[in-house]
This record gives structure tokens, C-alpha cells and sequence, in this order.
């Protein structure tokens, strides 16, 4: 190949010692990528929390499997972790995936349930009605259902699957292993942080105070959530407190706030319900950003919908 220089051509000399270099940075880059590869590993992490119990984490999803005698129990099949869960158990034992539970019906969390064939699916009943009605075939139905709890005995291992009401949706559940001392409660609270918005998007806010008081009467040492790193018994209980606190800034805020001199000059029932909620939240999240800040990760990004959130159910609830 030739180079044109302002008409001229360069010696052949030159165009070899410029491909030589555009080889040498090939080979550079071509290096470095391959050992990023190399060192980035799986696409997946697996970590051992438990004999025979282990957590599979993939794009910010969690999922949790038990390796019995009679084969290996799965809670959950986000698709961000999809076809790897399979991979991560294979790294462990070679005993087959016979059980899959589902912690709530939500598509992130088992929207890759089809990938797992040949198992019994296990789920409350309001978990069953809901896929029932979306008939989406990367959520099967479930095989079994329950209302209140269920004590599976598989080969060796026990797992108590109990219903604290609905936290996040009707049919969430936890997963209890008492001879472990492990609780998975998918999307409920965030070991270290605080939790996601709108409170978990919980539908029902004393249920969700309820279920935590629910937790912490559990007797546990290892936390897994849906998302993030796995915590403690300690993590739940500062939970605990940011809720409690949410509440107590939230009905003083109620108490606070004058309704007649925060809409003065406001037109409109909808911007005057809007202004006297702005300030009630705003009364609310200014305590709790003052008392947390640097306490968990998040604080100061969802706390005025956290306040929100608690202003209302504590107005209505």
C-alpha cells in the first residue's frame, strides 16, 4: 500500500515501518483485552454463604440455590443472571436443579424460569393467580402453591417458605433455611442501604413494617435481598430504625406543617394539595437526611419519596 504525502509517495520502507506499528498496537490492545477478559472471569459471581448454600449474582440480581441429596433447590430466575444459575450450580455439584421457587411473580425476578426444565415450581397462592393471569411463558405457573407457609423436607436440607403479607406484592415470601440461619426476602430491605423506592414500591406500608418485625423474629445471621451484597441480622435491624424514624419525622411533619400558611396565595385545589404536600415532605426528609446522612448508601436520593410515601399511608392507614 501506498501513502500519498502532498504527491509524493513514501518508500515502501516507511509504509512497512507504519504497518509495523499499527501491528505492534494491535497486538498491545489485543493483549490487554484479552487478559481484562481473562481476569473479569464468569459473568456471573458465586458465593458460598452456607454449607451447601450459595448466592448467584448477575447484573444487580441475586439468586439463591441449596444442593440437597435428592438434587438442588433454586429461589428465583431473574433473567440478568438467565442460563448462569445453571453454570454456577455445575461449578458445585453435578446433582441436577429439581426444585425452583418462586419469591414473588415479578418478571425480573423469575422472568427466566423457562430456562429450567424439569422442575417443580413452588409459590403462594397469590403468586399462582397473578401468573395465571399474565400467561407469559418465561414465568410457568406454578406446580405447588401455599397460603400461610410451607416446610419443604428435601433430601437433607429444609427450607420454611412464610408468608409475611404483602411488602412488596401480594405473594412475596420469605425463604427460611432454620438449620443455617438464613433468610432470603427478595426486594424487602437493602443491607446497607436504604430501601428502593417508594419504600420497595410496597404497596401496603404497615405490611411492610409488619413483615420486618416479622424478620428480626426470625433467628438468622446471613440476609440475602433480590439485589446487592448479602447482610446481616444487623442490617435488618437498622432497617428497622430508618422506617421507624421515616414514620415518626413523617407524623410530625402532619403535625407541623400549617396547611393555610404553605397554599397561601395558591390557586387550585390540585396545586394546593401539591404545595401542602411539599411541604410535608420536604419537613420529613430534611430530619431524616440530617440523622442518616453518611449512615446508608442512597440517603438524600429517595428520601422524599420515602416521606411521601409514609406522609400518606400515615394519613390514611
Amino acid at each position: 500500500m501506498l501513502i500519498n504525502t502532498g504527491g509524493q509517495y513514501t518508500s515502501m520502507y516507511t509504509t512497512m515501518a507504519r504497518y509495523s506499528l499499527v501491528a505492534a498496537v494491535s497486538i498491545f490492545f489485543s493483549a490487554l483485552f484479552s487478559n481484562l477478559a481473562f481476569a473479569q472471569g464468569p459473568e456471573y459471581e458465586l458465593q458460598g454463604i452456607k454449607p451447601g448454600v450459595y448466592v448467584v449474582s448477575a447484573g444487580g440480581y441475586n439468586s439463591m440455590f441449596v444442593v440437597t441429596q435428592e438434587g438442588v433447590v433454586v429461589v428465583d430466575a431473574p433473567p440478568a443472571i438467565g442460563d448462569k444459575i445453571s453454570a454456577a450450580v455445575s461449578e458445585v455439584t453435578d446433582r441436577p436443579i429439581t426444585h425452583l421457587i418462586y419469591s414473588h411473580a415479578h418478571k425480573d425476578h423469575i422472568g427466566a424460569a423457562n430456562l429450567t426444565e424439569n422442575v417443580a415450581i413452588i409459590a403462594h397462592n397469590e403468586t399462582a393467580r397473578v401468573l395465571n393471569e399474565r400467561n407469559d411463558p418465561g414465568r410457568p405457573v406454578p406446580d405447588v402453591n401455599f397460603t400461610r407457609e410451607m416446610n419443604l423436607q428435601i433430601g437433607d436440607q429444609v427450607l420454611q417458605l412464610l408468608y409475611p403479607g404483602p411488602y412488596h406484592q401480594q405473594g412475596n415470601i420469605f425463604v427460611y433455611l432454620p438449620e443455617h440461619k438464613v433468610l432470603m426476602a427478595v426486594d424487602h430491605v437493602a443491607p446497607s442501604g436504604v430501601p428502593w423506592k417508594h419504600l420497595s414500591n410496597t404497596p401496603d406500608v404497615p405490611a411492610l413494617i409488619e413483615s420486618i418485625d416479622q424478620a428480626l423474629a426470625l433467628d438468622f445471621d446471613v440476609f440475602v435481598p433480590g439485589h446487592g451484597q448479602t447482610g446481616t441480622k444487623q442490617d435488618v435491624m437498622v432497617q428497622q430504625q430508618y422506617v421507624a424514624d421515616l414514620r415518626e419525622n413523617a407524623m410530625a411533619a402532619i403535625n407541623e406543617v400549617n396547611f393555610t400558611e404553605v397554599t397561601r396565595g395558591i390557586n387550585g385545589s390540585n396545586a394546593m394539595t401539591e404545595a401542602y404536600f411539599n411541604a410535608l415532605t420536604k419537613s420529613c426528609a430534611d430530619k431524616i437526611d440530617s440523622e442518616w446522612q453518611g449512615k446508608l448508601e442512597g440517603v438524600g436520593v429517595w428520601t422524599d419519596e420515602h416521606c411521601e410515601k409514609m406522609i400518606i399511608s400515615t394519613r390514611v392507614d
